[in-house]
């Protein structure tokens, strides 16, 4: 008797533990299920009360992977959980790639790749688990374009298929789709995504993924509706279907529908947090409703994270004519963005808010500095074809002799370039033809840019820089913006400290040297422009400019 009541304790033990078991592992998976569909606030509840009634490495690693995948990650509370989470067990995998993804994040991405692969090799390959949240991993940080490796992720994930006999899992090619997303194949990723929607539980998922990519394409709009569509009939709760909708109605510029959808993903995510708040900001300003987009920064501004604040003020406030205020604003997004990140736009935003300022400022020296910068900058901007404003007109107002080349002149070698170096942004040598074609059918501006390409590209170059400063020339001989004294100067500084030149070399400092000596003459600085006449007869005795510039000066 007493031995049937021990059984019958022992196996209802066994059931309870099982039992809570099973509820822990489908609570993880409700709360998985809310944070991928950016229902921050309810995951969060789930992964803490788990820790509370069980405090295992497992439900650890789950918070701390909730705080990685908040639109603002916190990275010292992931890390806090997932060393809780080693405490509670040290050779608790998800808790290693947990600080692995941290490092990733913190751009130690060559310490991540090790650890990632020191995970999975110890393992030997034949952990599901442990494969997909590495490639997840590495598409983890969309805003944080260092941690991105989309190849890794793809490496990771074809292991993970190649060991799993029973490929029943639509999450293992969603993050396959999300790799090729990164890596900019949208095919891939829409084959993939259409690979777990043949098996997806919650078929909206695969369908707003697929919808987002083919409104991402030209001339797919009906395709992306047709999907949205499917994913809200699935699941109408399923919020990112709304936010990719609110996406992709603001580039078709359906901005009142492109607010509806953001105000429906608000409503069932609860995400009314400051980035979210920018987002409406961004939306009213391009609606021209710029006292509400206005309203929504200054409300949210302290919590938004993202440096385009100040950009996306700037353009409101010039809306508004309070240049003044537009200028500070994009002065401080300069200063956070570094060079290599900024935009064609963000020179024009600047040319636009100085020239409107140029009329403002008291003292001539200090309008001609400003008008020399908004040149510059107005320069820039339509020299890269950028067309956020008039520049065309803009520049006239500033300098009527700039009208030469402010149109864009091509021809079939021109085009064939540029196909060229849309292949392949990195081509110098096609750059370098189509800066001397550009400058030869007289588009000067086009060619200031394809210089200003291949600086970026060889900034230790001499060439580019002489060859920048004769376009720069012959689109303003005035050189009102001194840009060409710059360039020049920037070219004469790096070859004559060689102290031998070849005859490419010694070319271009006789044009270098003969255009300052007729800027200095013309300015009345005679001393000076014989020093570079003889600085260029030193070079070429027969020079045909300095030997004319010479005759003047001894007159």
């Amino acid at each position: 008797m007493n031995f049937v009541t021990k059984k019958a304790g022992s196996t209802f033990a066994i059931s309870a533990v099982m039992l809570a078991g099973m509820l822990s592992a489908q609570n993880i998976q409700t709360g998985i299920k809310h944070l991928d569909n950016n229902q921050f606030s309810k995951a969060k509840e789930i992964f803490e009360t788990l820790i509370v009634q069980s405090p295992t490495a497992d439900n650890y690693f789950y918070l701390g992977y909730y705080h990685l995948k908040i639109q603002n990650p916190n990275i010292e509370q992931a890390s806090h959980n997932f060393n809780k989470g080693l405490a509670a067990d040290p050779k608790s995998d998800l808790n290693k790639i947990g600080l692995a993804a941290i490092k990733l994040y913190q751009k130690n991405k060559a310490a991540a790749d090790a650890d990632f692969e020191t995970i999975a090799k110890n393992t030997r390959y034949k952990n599901a688990t442990v494969l997909y949240h590495i490639a997840r991993a590495y598409t983890l940080f969309p805003d944080n374009p260092e941690s991105i490796d989309p190849d890794k992720s793809i490496e990771y994930t074809q292991k993970l298929l190649e060991l799993v006999k029973n490929k029943d899992k639509a999450e293992y090619y969603i993050v396959l789709g999300d790799a090729y997303y990164e890596k900019k194949d949208p095919g891939k990723a829409v084959s993939n995504y259409s690979r777990a929607l043949e098996i997806a539980e919650d078929k909206s998922v695969p369908y707003a993924l697929i919808g987002n990519i083919w409104g991402r394409t030209h001339g797919q709009g009906n395709l992306a509706i047709e999907n949205f569509n499917k994913a809200i009939a699935e699941n109408p709760n399923y919020a990112l279907t709304y936010k990719y909708l609110s996406d992709f109605n603001l580039r078709n510029q359906k901005y009142d529908e492109s607010s509806k959808n953001l105000q429906k993903y608000i409503a069932l995510t609860g995400n009314n947090d400051s980035e979210t708040q920018f987002d409406l900001a961004r939306i009213a300003y391009y609606a021209k409703d710029y006292n509400k987009s206005l309203e929504g920064l200054n409300k949210s501004w302290n919590g938004i994270s993202n440096p385009l604040k100040h950009k996306l003020k700037a353009l409101v406030l010039i809306e508004r004519s309070e240049f003044a205020e537009a200028h500070k604003n994009i002065n401080q997004y300069f200063q956070i963005l570094p060079e290599s990140k900024r935009e064609s736009s963000d020179y024009g935003i600047l040319g636009k808010i100085q020239s409107s300022l140029v009329s403002t400022v008291e003292g001539e020296e200090e309008k001609e500095r400003l008008k020399k910068e908004a040149i510059a900058n107005l320069t820039k901007a339509h020299a890269a074809g950028d067309q956020t404003y008039d520049y065309y007109t803009l520049l006239l107002s500033l300098n009527p002799s700039s009208s030469a080349s402010l149109t864009s002149a091509t021809n079939p070698k021109i085009e064939a370039l540029k196909k060229a170096i849309a292949a392949n942004q990195n081509d110098t040598t096609s750059w370098y033809n189509l800066a001397l074609e550009q400058y030869e059918i007289k588009d000067y501006l086009g060619s200031i840019a394809s210089w200003d390409k291949l600086i970026s590209l060889i900034p230790s170059w001499e060439t580019a820089y002489a060859g920048k400063a004769m376009a720069l020339y012959a689109n303003d001989t005035t050189d009102q913006n001194g840009l060409v004294a710059q360039t020049y100067q920037k070219y004469i500084d790096m070859v004559e400290a060689k102290k031998e030149y070849s005859a490419n070399e010694k070319m271009y400092l006789t044009i270098a040297y003969t255009f300052f000596a007729y800027k200095d003459f013309h300015t009345g600085n005679k001393e000076k422009a014989q020093e570079y006449v003889n600085k260029t007869l030193a070079i070429d005795l027969q020079n045909a400019d300095a030997l004319n510039l010479q005759k003047l000066l001894l007159q």
